[in-house]
């Protein structure tokens, strides 16, 4: 399973889920939510790319973001 996912929200826009934690991504301080599909696939597919179990910081290749996880107050 992997831990990013795109997912379409009930607005017919995108969002990029962490599937271990149940949250919406984040990625620069912006949450991946309102997105549009090819949008959201491809920050999915490049997060899932990077990361190394248990090794990974979410560094998004060729652009100077990192993906983390946001978290609930």
């Amino acid at each position: 399973m992997e831990k990013f996912i795109a997912v379409q929200e009930p607005t017919c826009t995108w969002a990029v889920l962490d599937t271990l934690d149940d949250v919406p991504a984040e990625v620069g301080g912006r949450v991946l939510i309102g997105l549009a599909r090819e949008e959201a696939m491809a920050l999915a597919f490049l997060a899932n790319a990077e990361r190394t179990p248990g090794i990974g910081d979410g560094r998004i290749p060729g652009t100077g973001l990192r993906l983390v996880v946001a978290r609930a107050a």
